[in-house]
């Protein structure tokens, strides 16, 4: 039987802790859901046919004839309404901080499977071909406005 001793001194618990953070450090950034699920997934799109195609996987059917597209600034200083907003984005993996004082494309969409047969909208906001937020709702004033989030997790009419 082999007996060994070890001398823990401070040089060596230094470098322990150091050893432990840069594994939980390079744990946080390797694991899905770090960077990727506060920016929604990272959803890459160049075109609106590639947002037709995002929508689509989340479960919209959409009239590509009323595709409509514009370009918007996200504000420097976020109101308590466009607070509000943003924690309804938060809510669906985006965050819209970074991306204060940028314009960015509005792209919109009528969504034709919606349950209740309301005419329902979809917007999708896209910055550097990245999808970075976006929205379902209706036109209605007492309609509704839900996050974008796929439509099998939408809450029921």
């Amino acid at each position: 039987m082999n007996i060994y001793t070890f001398k823990l001194t401070k040089k060596h618990m230094v470098a322990a802790v150091l050893t432990v953070a840069a594994l939980i450090a390079l744990l946080i950034l390797a694991i899905p859901g770090g960077e990727a699920a506060e920016t929604g997934g990272t959803v890459s799109v160049k075109t609106p046919q590639d947002c037709v195609q995002y929508l689509t996987q989340l479960g919209y059917r959409l009239d590509a004839a009323s595709c409509r597209s514009k370009k918007v600034q996200i504000p420097k200083t976020f109101d308590a309404v466009y607070e509000t907003y943003n924690e309804m984005q938060k809510e669906c993996g985006f965050d819209l901080t970074r991306y204060a004082g940028k314009k960015v494309d509005l792209s919109t969409w009528s969504v034709t499977n919606w349950p209740d047969g309301e005419e329902v909208l979809v917007d999708v906001l896209v910055y550097k071909e990245k999808v970075i937020g976006g929205a379902v709702y209706t036109a209605s004033v007492e309609g509704f406005m839900y996050g974008l989030r796929p439509m099998s997790e939408q809450p029921k009419p």
